[in-house]
């Protein structure tokens, strides 16, 4: 059965793609991981986006796309 919360982000990473490119191809470029440990909905870590499920569920398709987007912006 398929994680809907992974489902969910990559979802948002696929909308990210097209509206915004360079973001897009960043994201894509992660391996996606859950993460219990993390005090945040996403975190990078090298070439992870770890992710906590918990956070990711509480937030709207527009809260975790401005997350997603936060998490690689340097």
């Amino acid at each position: 059965m398929a994680d809907p919360v992974l489902k969910a982000i990559q979802g948002a990473i696929v909308s990210i793609c097209i509206s915004d490119t360079t973001t897009g191809a960043l994201l894509g470029r992660l391996q996606l991981q859950p993460s219990v440990d993390i005090r945040t909905a996403l975190k990078v870590d090298r070439d992870v986006l770890l992710y906590s499920a918990e956070h990711v569920k509480s937030l709207t398709m527009v809260e975790l796309k401005k997350a997603l987007a936060n998490s690689v912006e340097k």
